[in-house]
């Protein structure tokens, strides 16, 4: 599959392009190989027919600016911040390595930015690589996402391959690991059908997933994001996963409603 065809050529698994920790922009000290090698996970686009708009390069240097003035903000707490998994990461990483078919993590999308710093200490073959779109609002986000170590795969929005199909198309007869935010675009909070029926399809394990940090702050942009801020406790909880063939969307939002109850009860005991 392609890269970010625009701005990413990479040889030998290491991009060619430069990150902002390259460019010096976010720390005062010299950060070594190991802390950029997020440079290594690609961004890749789904491979089905679609129409290129005639503005999609010209957009290209105002998407990377946006890119990196949220990764500037995100990246003092991304570094800092320590993580705690609620049920344990050791049970969770023996979930994903034996895998019987994909998963996908799913959540509301105000927490994508928490996301990737949980998931910072996993390996790479563990990492969720996060579901996007190719309109400006996906990419705007998708190489912080990138930068800071989890793939990024995105559909076709001008395709006539409709966008579940597409993700069907991607996760059949894999074992992949995506993350997915049912309520991506708003409104907030809505669970919309369709990773459910992505599921159903592919015989995926959905599990759904809620990340909590304090200290945070929140932006809009446009929809409300969660920030960690610098030496943050970031605290992740999981639950058991849904069979694809057992899912429902009720079921789902249900999952997701207890992950946040249980949040906000471990917020008040640890107070």
């Amino acid at each position: 599959m392609p890269l970010y065809e625009d701005e990413i050529r990479s040889v030998e698994g290491r991009s060619l392009c430069h990150s902002p920790w390259q460019l010096g922009l976010f720390v005062s000290r010299p950060v070594s190989w190991a802390h950029i090698r997020v440079m290594r996970a690609p961004i890749r686009f789904s491979t089905a027919p679609h129409d290129a708009k005639w503005y999609g390069t010209i957009l290209q240097p105002l998407i990377y600016v946006n890119n990196v003035a949220l990764a500037a903000s995100v990246y003092p707490g991304w570094r800092t911040a320590r993580v705690r998994w609620d049920p344990n990461e050791a049970r969770l990483r023996r979930l994903l390595r034996d895998r019987p078919s994909s998963v996908i993590f799913y959540t509301w999308h105000t927490y994508i930015l928490l996301i990737v710093c949980a998931f910072k200490g996993f390996p790479a073959d563990l990492k969720p690589t996060g579901i996007g779109h190719d309109g400006f609002r996906s990419r705007a986000v998708q190489q912080t996402v990138t930068w800071f170590g989890c793939p990024v795969w995105a559909y076709r929005r001008t395709s006539p391959v409709r966008p579940k199909q597409q993700l069907a198309d991607y996760l059949a007869g894999s074992r992949r690991i995506v993350g997915l935010f049912p309520d991506a675009g708003g409104p907030e909070g809505e669970m919309r059908p369709g990773i459910v029926e992505v599921a159903r399809e592919t015989n995926s394990l959905l599990v759904p997933m809620v990340v909590a940090a304090r200290p945070m702050a929140t932006v809009r942009a446009p929809q409300r994001l969660c920030l960690p801020l610098p030496f943050s406790s970031v605290r992740a909880y999981w639950d058991e996963p849904i069979a694809g063939d057992e899912a429902t969307v009720n079921r789902c939002r249900t999952a997701l409603e207890r992950l946040e109850a249980r949040a906000v009860s471990s917020r008040g005991t640890d107070q």
